[in-house]
């Protein structure tokens, strides 16, 4: 039993899915048979989820891990909840007076593919709890994400405690480093905080800086007032609300934005605003955070997977890969477009050349396993002293400068003096 460093949260490990779900009922029915001295008893809330994670340091890693704390998080005290992935191992094998009750698909906070859920009931317990605090009961606009989050724990965590210390945090770096997808990733974590809400506004194609306090309002579901300058009508109403405000893209419309959140923030005591920029907003009480590349491969390391026949230096060496941030994040893209794709020992050497040499940006891996359609790993590694021409072909959806690696560059080139 580990702590995960938020409070007095533990996680646990099982060999077996039946084992878990036999701890959790005995620990609720404990719990709820202990005589409280206090008023208010002691609830705690418990999740089951079953995966693979990656043992590093004497702690456990990974989306199953991730995947198990946000499930957790929809839950109420006393109540346990299990997944799918578990329900489906333990369904034929549960102890006696224990059942699960099916409470349908809901969304978690990674904002991908929903959950079915499923409530632990044994005898002694309370089965009558409130709706589950999923994506699906909060207000918010937050974006479903057609892909997985991949890594970037430490920044969730730098995020999340700066933006509960300040009321304004900017999320900075280079084009594609992934500040909007990491910015949406804390503002569904911290959903449940914020009573109104959390709610994005996508700059991106706001050419106008003008019109940007109307495209706040459109964000949020609300119209104009007439006669109202629209800055003051949206101050008006945001006074009385507790919610974070997603500002996406502000680079291009940053003196705007700067004026717009210094405004709010003035006016409303109860707002937060998430900011994504390629440049700072300059406002008073701005907490910044430069959001780098992911995580590349060493070089020894690749070494090591390449000449390391034996047991002890090719295998160990192949799972740190395997862990490196950028390397999955290249094999999940990669597998949208060729299924069965997969590290191995053969194109481990390239697969990390290529992490390597596109500085472990989201965009540019994104784009480079798309590729693999059509090309080998070690042919990309080849070809990548031409990545203007060989990083295209983003998705037809994306704003221009998300497909291809060139236009990305000139998105930052054209917004220099």
């Amino acid at each position: 039993m580990r702590p995960r460093g938020e409070g007095n949260s533990r996680f646990c490990v099982f060999a077996r899915a039946t084992d878990a779900v036999v701890a959790a009922a005995a620990i609720q029915q404990a719990l709820h048979a202990e005589p409280w001295p206090t008023a208010t008893p002691l609830r705690v809330r418990m999740a089951l989820h079953t995966g693979e994670a990656d043992l590093r340091d004497g702690d456990y890693y990974g989306s199953a891990v991730n995947r198990c704390a946000r499930l957790r998080a929809i839950a109420h005290g006393g109540q346990a909840l299990l997944s799918m992935a578990t329900e489906e191992l333990v369904r034929d094998g549960l102890p006696a007076g224990v059942t699960l009750h099916d409470l349908g698909e809901h969304r978690l906070s990674d904002l991908a593919r929903p959950e079915r859920v499923f409530q632990l009931l044994a005898p002694g317990l309370p089965d009558d709890f409130p709706p589950l605090r999923s994506l699906d009961a909060l207000p918010h606009n937050l974006p479903v994400q057609l892909t997985s989050f991949v890594g970037r724990e430490r920044e969730l965590a730098a995020v999340r405690a700066a933006l509960a210390a300040h009321r304004l945090v900017t999320l900075t770096g280079a084009g594609g480093c992934g500040k909007t997808r990491l910015g949406l990733q804390v503002a569904a974590d911290a959903l449940a905080a914020f009573a109104d809400g959390a709610w994005f506004v996508d700059l991106a194609a706001l050419a106008d800086a003008a019109l940007l306090p109307q495209a706040v309002l459109a964000a949020l579901g609300l119209p104009e007032a007439p006669g109202r300058p629209p800055l003051a009508a949206l101050a008006d109403v945001l006074r009385r609300r507790a919610l974070l405000l997603v500002l996406d893209n502000c680079e291009h419309l940053v003196e705007a934005c700067a004026r717009l959140a210094d405004a709010l923030l003035r006016a409303c005591p109860r707002l937060r605003i998430l900011a994504t920029s390629r440049e700072v907003l300059g406002v008073p009480g701005e907490a910044t955070h430069r959001v780098p590349s992911l995580g590349v491969p060493d070089p020894g390391l690749t070494l090591a997977v390449a000449y390391g026949g034996s047991r002890d230096s090719g295998g160990p060496a192949l799972e740190r890969l395997r862990r490196c941030e950028a390397v999955q994040c290249f094999v999940e893209r990669a597998l949208l477009v060729r299924p069965g794709f997969t590290l191995t020992a053969g194109n481990a050497p390239a697969l990390a050349q290529v992490c390597r040499r596109l500085d472990g940006i989201p965009l540019a891996l994104e784009l480079a396993a798309a590729r693999v359609r059509v090309l080998s790993v070690e042919q990309l590694a080849a070809r990548l002293d031409d990545r203007f021409r060989l990083l295209t072909g983003g998705s037809r959806t994306a704003l221009r400068r998300q497909q291809t690696l060139a236009a990305a560059i000139d998105w930052s080139y054209d917004l220099l003096s």
